[in-house]
């Protein structure tokens, strides 16, 4: 969750052990770990054990309640469907975009479902730290694609998260921003940059004030991702309104 002392924007994680976890999910130990290894759990290590962030082990357990089903989409169907919402060129063959309506036919998608869905839409996510001054710069790069809080207020959500940024990226503009900003990895950073390095990003992204954006599917499943309470109410919100134009793809 996000907290603010003396004007400033800080992160605030809460962490389990990886038996809490799996006292919270129903599930051996070993599942936790196998989770953390995935990249299902975000966790650090501590000596020898690891401590869960407790976010996304709330958000693992809304999958399971939500009972999500169904394979993940490739990045590139992933990326489309969501262009394709938008009314966005989304570069789909008529085959493809059959076997969507197929995946789609009679069923109501949940935000958990999305989730899914979409679950493959970044090669690495990492966190840094960085001056809340060099965001607005950092997203205003060309190669660099707003999501999550920040692409919230082009959507008209309102968040006002203005200390923290979300953004995918190559791998090759990734290290670049790391040099140039001198971005600190951190866990508990203020900026998520995602990497997708075959330009999905960028073939589907609008512009927008200042900066580039994805399409509304990615920028609400990326708000239900976020460590902020609030921020991920909003994205369950703003998604629920977009699986449903998902099941109008033609």
């Amino acid at each position: 969750m996000y907290i603010t002392i003396a004007h400033q924007l800080y992160v605030v994680y809460l962490e389990l052990t990886t038996r809490e976890t799996a006292q919270r999910l129903k599930v051996h130990p070993s599942r936790v770990r196998a989770l953390i290894g995935s990249g299902g759990l975000r966790a650090r290590r501590v000596g020898s054990q690891w401590l869960v962030d407790a976010d996304s082990v709330d958000r693992h357990a809304a999958l399971i309640a939500g009972r999500a089903t169904g394979r993940s989409m490739s990045p590139r169907i992933a990326w489309a469907a969501a262009a394709h919402v938008d009314g966005i060129a989304d570069g789909l063959a008529a085959s493809e975009r059959y076997r969507i309506r197929r995946r789609l036919a009679g069923s109501r998608p949940t935000v958990e479902t999305v989730q899914r869905w979409l679950s493959r839409r970044s090669d690495d996510i990492g966190r840094y730290r960085v001056g809340e001054r060099d965001i607005p710069d950092l997203l205003a790069s060309a190669d660099v694609v707003a999501s999550g809080v920040s692409a919230a207020s082009h959507y008209g959500l309102g968040l006002g998260v203005g200390g923290a940024g979300d953004a995918y990226v190559s791998s090759q503009v990734r290290d670049r921003l790391v040099r140039d900003y001198a971005l600190i990895p951190s866990d508990r950073g203020n900026l998520t940059l995602r990497v997708v390095d075959q330009g999905w990003h960028l073939a589907t992204a609008t512009a927008a004030e200042n900066c580039r954006v994805a399409p509304r599917l990615i920028t609400g499943v990326d708000l239900v991702d976020d460590a902020d309470a609030r921020t991920r109410r909003s994205g369950r919100a703003f998604d629920q309104r977009g699986t449903r134009l998902l099941g109008q793809v033609k």
